[in-house]
């Protein structure tokens, strides 16, 4: 039972893998705020009787160069750190059903092991245009090559926010990505940006309270059995 929570737990993991103010053209760069995500799960038959179980909507907390990626569901919650600028990641896992809460530093020499599972994408801009949640976006075609799988991304240049865990994977040169697919462990997952607010975030939104225990990569795969 102790290794199927935990290969559950690590199916929505980005990382194992690889003053308020409304939405508005113009909006500039934002230092701090929250995104709210829609997002629908690209599962493959074998899971889907799952589907239920993956969330609807992912928050993002952002504040300078690092972001929050907050997963919840009735078996766990999960919160991807990150910040690209200092190639800092880390994963923090509360498992109510085990009695344990778990964080994970992921090592430049763990991130370089996950190298050869990250997406690698070729966009081409298109003409087309529209608006998304208050944001005037460009449509982009996007090959992710390992899988030949094409699909569309739509990107802003109206508002400026830091890369997370769903954003990471695209040049920040396009702007940023509102309407697109990204990649968790193996899964691909269609997000549409809900909401951009601006706001102090939570206390402690990017770091690891005392009651998480520290455990490795490597540790964290040999209790779900490895792999």
């Amino acid at each position: 039972m102790r290794r199927i929570i935990l290969s559950f737990v690590l199916l929505f993991s980005a990382t194992v893998i690889y003053a308020q103010s409304s939405n508005s053209a113009n909006t500039g760069k934002i230092t701090e705020g929250t995104i709210i995500y829609t997002v629908e799960w690209k599962l493959p038959e074998q899971m889907a009787a799952m589907a239920s179980s993956f969330p609807k909507e992912l928050t993002v907390y952002f504040k300078g160069d690092s972001s929050s990626l907050k997963t919840e569901s009735a078996m766990y919650s999960s919160t991807n750190i990150l910040n690209v600028n200092k190639e800092y990641e880390r994963l923090l896992l509360n498992i109510p059903m085990m009695g344990k809460k778990f964080s994970v530093l992921f090592t430049p020499a763990d991130q370089e092991k996950m190298q050869a599972n990250l997406p690698e994408l070729t966009l081409k801009a298109s003409t087309e245009t529209k608006s998304i949640a208050g944001f005037n976006v460009l449509k982009h075609e996007v090959n992710e090559k390992k899988s030949n799988q094409n699909f569309e991304a739509w990107f802003t240049k109206d508002v400026e926010v830091t890369q997370n865990a769903l954003s990471r994977f695209f040049d920040k040169n396009f702007g940023f990505p509102v309407e697109f697919v990204s990649f968790m462990n193996g899964l691909s997952v269609k997000a549409i940006v809900k909401e951009i607010k601006a706001g102090t975030v939570p206390a402690g939104s990017f770091s690891a309270s005392k009651d998480f225990e520290e455990i490795s990569m490597d540790q964290l795969m040999q209790m779900q059995g490895g792999r």
